[in-house]
């Protein structure tokens, strides 16, 4: 599933996919970081709850 996230560089907004774990579909595991698409600016992947991406 992926979810949207802020830069904290430049407020782009960022999509992560995050990969399911298990068998529950509710779950999923995050990379640490992630890489901004606009200004290629290095982010920490924030805490949960997280939003999902349209």
């Amino acid at each position: 599933m992926d979810f949207e996230f802020v830069c904290g560089w430049c407020g782009a907004d960022c999509v992560v996919w995050g990969k399911p774990v298990g068998f529950w579909t509710e779950q999923y595991r995050m990379p640490h970081d992630f890489d901004c698409w606009w200004c290629d600016g290095n982010n920490i992947t924030p805490p949960p709850p997280w939003t999902p991406a349209d």
